[in-house]
């Protein structure tokens, strides 16, 4: 049976680009991988990872420094699983969306005209 995916959505007033950078550093300084990721524009980010109930304390931490403010219950469901560390199994499916609140104009991207 695989285990239910850890759905954490958060918000954030920092650079996009850090921002990604250090919640990579911190699925990585967690003892996790990021195993996906899917940017939405310049106004949001969506990261898939796997992380061990060992590292959800140091990834919440991590997280909360680079400047994102997890939603209530995206804490609460971090601090449940922390608090039942013991009977989880090694690998956690989790995702973290990242909302980025700013004054930039979309992103656009020029896609070329494929012949044919």
């Amino acid at each position: 049976m695989r285990p239910r995916i850890i759905m954490l959505t958060g918000v954030t007033h920092a650079n996009r680009h850090q921002v990604t950078a250090d919640i990579n550093d911190a699925v990585v300084s967690a003892g996790g991988w990021v195993s996906d990721h899917t940017f939405l524009s310049n106004i949001a980010t969506n990261f898939r990872m796997v992380l061990p109930p060992q590292g959800l304390a140091r990834f919440r931490d991590l997280v909360t420094t680079a400047g994102v403010h997890l939603d209530a219950e995206s804490e609460t469901a971090v601090a449940d699983l922390i608090a039942n560390e013991k009977g989880l199994p090694e690998e956690l499916p989790a995702s973290l969306n990242v909302t980025f609140i700013h004054d930039e104009p979309d992103l656009r991207r020029e896609v070329p005209a494929v012949p044919g």
